[in-house]
């Protein structure tokens, strides 16, 4: 279910909802990404977050946050498009859009997950995660597949594909 982060009448019926998930024994993960390009990658982090919760959420960065952080020719695939994606993965039960990373601190002190969870690029930096206070068993950092296949590495192999079969000027 998509929702809005900075709405109190939509964060009050997931708290609602959280807490009675909770009495019945279910775990709150949470995570975020650009998820710009979804690809295997992506599922297999999801799948890997699900395996340590029953109820996952994930922010899926605004437009804007993606081009500060990846660049201006970033993202290919508009927010609304991305955030729909995500939330038709089996693996996620919430999801909404995050404009920065002060968004991801916010969602986990309104939502108070069980954990947290990052890839490797956090490992060693845990403590500047952002709403670490807020995760009731802590951070998990999910180990990241090595492959070829990031968004970053499809984009340099279409570009230079692109390129070797563009037409001589």
């Amino acid at each position: 279910m998509i929702f809005e982060l900075h709405d109190p009448a939509e964060i009050d019926v997931i708290q609602t909802f959280l807490e009675r998930a909770r009495r019945e024994g279910k775990s709150v993960g949470l995570t975020s990404g650009s998820f710009d390009v979804f690809h295997n990658l992506h599922l297999e982090y999801l799948v890997r977050c699900e395996r340590w919760c029953d109820i996952l959420i994930v922010g899926v960065d605004s437009d804007e946050h993606v081009r500060a952080t990846k660049g201006p020719g970033r993202p290919l695939i508009f927010d609304a498009r991305r955030l729909a994606v995500i939330d038709n993965q089996k693996q996620v039960r919430f999801s909404c859009i995050m404009n920065s990373i002060e968004d991801f601190g916010l969602a986990a002190e309104q939502l108070t997950p069980d954990w947290i969870f990052r890839n490797d690029a956090f490992r060693g930096r845990e403590g500047e995660i952002l709403g670490k206070e807020h995760a009731r068993q802590g951070i998990k950092i999910i180990h990241d597949v090595v492959d070829y296949s990031s968004t970053t590495a499809i984009l340099r192999a279409a570009a230079k594909l692109a390129a070797e079969h563009a037409p001589a000027s």
